[in-house]
């Protein structure tokens, strides 16, 4: 008798649901150094460093050239805008709502830290890989419609009172 993987079984997806749930964790851990209101600046570390820091080891000349001419310059705009994503990333994981949407701006910071700080030595560039595949994987799905808030939405979203609106469609894709 062969054995073959069952990649749809209830145990998969509670499998999924789980790691869906520790990786907005991360992402929530992850926000607790990047400190309002100044996020570093003042005394030229966390966040503000960190960015410096993909000035010096960006692997491509025009992310570096943007994280140089756009971000630092206008670094507390960003420092907020990457504080909201990340926050939003971790409560969309952790409660598995519009949790496609949060894999996305994963996605996104994932590919961007890759880029920036992957030559870094004092980093390990495949922290940033298994970011980026859990991304991927989160994405490729309906991560939160097991263990999370996306399984209820769906259903509504699905009713035929809502099913024919454009509206509850998109919203649907992101659950």
């Amino acid at each position: 008798m062969k054995f073959e993987p069952k990649w749809s079984g209830r145990g998969t997806l509670y499998v999924l649901g789980a790691l869906r749930i520790a990786y907005g964790i991360l992402w929530l851990q992850q926000t607790t150094w990047k400190v309002p209101p100044d996020f570093g600046l003042a005394r030229k570390d966390g966040l503000y460093y960190w960015t410096g820091e993909m000035v010096k080891y960006s692997f491509l000349s025009p992310h570096k050239f943007f994280v140089e001419s756009v971000v630092l310059p206008h670094f507390l705009v960003f420092a907020w805008l990457t504080l909201l994503t990340e926050l939003f990333i971790g409560f969309s994981h952790l409660l598995g709502v519009v949790s496609r949407l949060g894999a996305f701006l994963a996605l996104a910071m994932s590919a961007n830290l890759l880029v920036g700080l992957a030559r870094h030595p004092g980093e390990w560039p495949w922290s940033y890989l298994m970011l980026l595949g859990y991304a991927l994987l989160f994405l490729s799905g309906h991560p939160g419609r097991t263990l999370g808030l996306d399984g209820w939405l769906s259903r509504r979203l699905n009713s035929p009172a809502l099913a024919g609106r454009v509206w509850a469609r998109v919203l649907g894709l992101l659950t």
